[in-house]
Formats: structure tokens, C-alpha cells, sequence
């Protein structure tokens, strides 16, 4: 269970979008968590092999507690068995993949972060 360290790749160089990657995250890894720095429409995408592990984006407010996050439009918990790509409801704090399960794992996780700006004032 290793802490996998993460890149981040700024909005200039990416049509405003924050990619973070984490690369090759084994068996029950989880990424170093990233604290969002605004609202935001979040997307994962996982690629790599599997080896039978399933891979979640976690989300928590208190950067302790981790919670799987669930797949846009529904409740069903986000859980990439295969490469895949997905968009996810809650707009957490602090946001981390983790794999759960799986033997020779080795996947590549990458989030888009996309800026949601509010035309009201708080």
C-alpha cells in the first residue's frame, strides 16, 4: 500500500482544464490527494493493466477520511475494472484515486479539472 505522488499540469497548457496524473499505482495505492481549489467538473480516467483490481476517485472534506465518489448522473459508486473514462457528481475538498483488490497491478489515473464559475455572488 504505497502513497503514489501526483503531476499536475497547469490550466494555460491545457485549455483551463488541471490534469493530474498518477502513475503506476499497484495494488491497494492510492494517489497523494489534491485539494481542489475551486468548483469544478471533475473526470477520471484510468489506463493501464487492471490485473482485476477495481480503481475509485475518493473524495473527502477533511483530507482523512476518503469516501468513493459516484459516476455523474446516478448513485452507483465510480469503479473502473477496465481503461475507461468518467465523469463523477460530488465537488469534494480534497480528491485521490485509490485500487482496491487486483494482483500485478499497474494503471496510469488521470483527472481533468474544468473551472465552474457562478455568475451570483455567495
Amino acid at each position: 500500500m504505497a502513497t503514489i505522488a501526483l503531476t499536475r499540469t497547469d490550466r494555460n497548457s491545457v485549455n483551463g482544464a488541471i490534469l493530474l496524473t498518477w502513475e503506476a499505482l499497484g495494488d491497494a495505492d492510492s494517489g497523494a490527494p489534491f485539494a481542489l481549489p475551486f468548483a469544478a467538473d471533475i473526470t477520471v480516467q484510468a489506463i493501464g493493466t487492471f490485473g482485476s483490481a477495481t480503481v475509485r476517485l475518493q473524495g473527502s472534506n477533511d483530507g482523512v477520511n476518503w469516501h468513493a465518489m459516484t459516476q455523474k448522473g446516478g448513485t452507483t459508486t465510480l469503479g473502473l475494472t477496465s481503461a475507461g473514462v468518467h465523469s463523477v457528481n460530488e465537488n469534494p475538498a480534497y480528491i485521490r484515486p485509490a485500487t482496491v483488490g487486483g494482483t500485478g497491478t499497474d494503471v496510469d489515473v488521470i483527472v481533468a479539472i474544468h473551472a465552474r464559475y457562478a455568475k451570483v455572488s455567495y
